[in-house]
Parts: structure tokens; C-alpha cells; sequence
């Protein structure tokens, strides 16, 4: 099995290649909790999935970049920088923080924090 470190680099590389959907499917546990500021969260792989989805449709990604990292053991704290354009709320230019607990390989707890 790999080591966390691997897993994690993995994971994100994923998201820097905009590919979302294999990242929820390979590293988010059945039974994920996923909050953004303080929406309410979303619970459970698939409802994850169609969050995403719908954000995949209404977006259009210009830049994903992943400033630095805090990896310890079973948590990981990122610091991402986005940019895209939403057919809803425009262009979307932000810093996100992103907390993520894990287990046996998978994420089944995060919270992203942002100015929105």
C-alpha cells in the first residue's frame, strides 16, 4: 500500500488536472462530509458527486494552483488558489482553504474555506 505522503500527492494532482470526478471516486469515502464555509454540508459520496457535476457544467476552470500543504497524520490542510468563471455568480478569483481528515486512504471529512 502506499504511504500517505503518496496518496495525498496522488489526490491532488487529480485536482490540479481539473479531474474531479476520479478524485471523488478513488480518494472520498462512502459516507464523506463536505462543507463549504458555512453552507450546509453534504453528505454521502453521490450527493457529493452531483455537487460536483453540476459545478463541472457551470464552470469554466482558467487555473488551479496548489500553494503550499500541511500533510500530518490522517489530515491534510491545503491552501489552493482558484480561478474560473461561473455562468451564475461570474469570474471567481479566490484563495481556498481546504481541511481534509482521512482514513484507510480516503477522505470522510473536509471543510473549504473562502471569500466568495
Amino acid at each position: 500500500m502506499e504511504n500517505f505522503d503518496q496518496i495525498v500527492m496522488e489526490f491532488n494532482s487529480l485536482i490540479k488536472s481539473y479531474n474531479f470526478l476520479e478524485a471523488l471516486h478513488k480518494f472520498y469515502h462512502l459516507d464523506v462530509i463536505s462543507a463549504d464555509n458555512t453552507n450546509p454540508s453534504i453528505v454521502g459520496l453521490n450527493n457529493l458527486v452531483k455537487e460536483t457535476e453540476h459545478f463541472i457544467e457551470h464552470a469554466q476552470i482558467e487555473f488551479i494552483a496548489l500553494r503550499s500543504i500541511t500533510v500530518e497524520k490522517n489530515l491534510t490542510v491545503s491552501n489552493w488558489h482558484y480561478k474560473f468563471t461561473h455562468k451564475t455568480f461570474g469570474l471567481i478569483d479566490t484563495n481556498q482553504i481546504s481541511v481534509q481528515r482521512w482514513r484507510d486512504g480516503k477522505i470522510f471529512q473536509e471543510h473549504h474555506f473562502y471569500i466568495s
